[in-house]
């Protein structure tokens, strides 16, 4: 009975953050959460009350489905994140080269290879010596940086579903991404298509072109996407250009300047940049949707860690309270099992 309240204030809070406010990670949480519950829920039923539960076949198939997925995220985790992370991160590297940020992937793959494989294999980890101790304080911690990360991409694909195509929006927002010589780069005609479909399926909607002109840049980003629509059959008079901005933040608010006050928009920026630029708009209180276009695999798995660890930036004080939380219950539980 307690599982089963526990799942329905949880399902019943997930769908109001949905409807209140969804530019959040707590939507993503919410959502892992309660698929969590249900998976303990129908388990728990399953091994109680085995005639009722065969009785149910709804119940069947979503216990089954739980288990599906548990077990594919469980074999996923060794067969296939530490490769797709380990191959992305090289590819990235040989076609963008060794800069700090093209690392990121491949890095994350190689901690996870010399924490899961080979500590266990250097130490042991089932008695009370302080390897152990300290091999679980860091599981720990890097599981509760995993239901971050699971959290914050979850509330991104969130935050990419758009039931119905026409919005009634009034402005169609472009974030820049870079440009080659005065031509957008390829990850930046992404963001300009999309937005031009976004713009078309919203009829009366303007586009605000949002970019600055960076100091190895001849032009203004703004400037260049403007040009790129045009060229696409977007009449110039739909066409707003912003060129001051120098990052996201200042994308969001130089272009909500632009527009008349109150009007609905939507921001358009590469998939794996969505949520982050959703919750600069809040932080700004900017009512708005988003849209994200795709991007290539090698490069959106690097990028989506680095938004990742921009986030925990922006909120590093609440994660660091997180974490001293975790750690003071970690060695509580610690010292009471020493001392039993």
């Amino acid at each position: 009975m307690g599982l089963l309240i526990c799942l329905l204030i949880s399902s019943a809070a997930w769908i109001a953050v949905m409807i209140i406010e969804r530019r959040t990670v707590l939507s993503g949480f919410l959502l892992l959460l309660s698929s969590f519950l249900l998976g303990m829920f129908l388990l728990s039923r399953a091994m109680g009350d085995p005639a009722w539960f065969s009785d149910h076949f709804l119940f069947h198939i979503l216990l089954d489905v739980e288990l599906i997925f548990i077990a594919a995220l469980l074999i996923a985790y060794p067969l296939v994140l530490v490769p797709v992370f380990l191959i992305g991160g090289v590819v990235l590297m040989k076609k963008e080269g060794l800069g700090p940020r093209n690392v990121l992937s491949a890095g994350l793959a190689f901690l996870l290879i010399a924490f899961d494989i080979a500590y266990p294999m250097i130490f042991n980890v089932t008695d009370y010596s302080v390897s152990t101790r300290v091999y679980w304080y860091i599981t720990m911690i890097s599981m509760y940086f995993v239901i971050q990360l699971a959290s914050f991409w979850i509330s991104d694909l969130l935050n990419l579903i758009h039931i119905r195509k026409d919005k009634g929006l009034k402005y169609v927002v472009v974030l820049g991404a870079g440009l080659s010589g005065t031509s957008p780069t390829p990850l930046l005609k992404g963001r300009i298509d999309k937005g031009i479909q976004t713009y078309r399926n919203n009829p009366g909607a303007k586009l605000i072109m949002s970019g600055g002109q960076g100091r190895d840049e001849v032009i203004a980003e703004g400037r260049a996407m403007a040009d790129y629509a045009i060229s696409a059959g977007v009449p110039e008079a739909d066409i707003i250009v912003e060129d001051r901005s120098r990052n996201t933040e200042e994308n969001i608010r130089y272009s909500a300047g632009l527009m008349e006050a109150g009007a609905s928009f939507a921001v358009v920026t590469s998939s794996y940049h969505l949520m982050r630029a959703l919750m600069i708009a809040r932080r700004q209180k900017l009512g708005c949707i988003g849209y994200g276009a795709r991007t290539k695999l090698y490069f959106s798995l690097n990028a989506f860690l680095r938004e990742y660890a921009g986030y925990f930036r922006d909120t590093r004080y609440v994660r660091l309270i997180h974490l001293i939380c975790l750690t003071v219950i970690y060695i509580i539980f610690t010292l009471g099992t020493v001392y039993r």
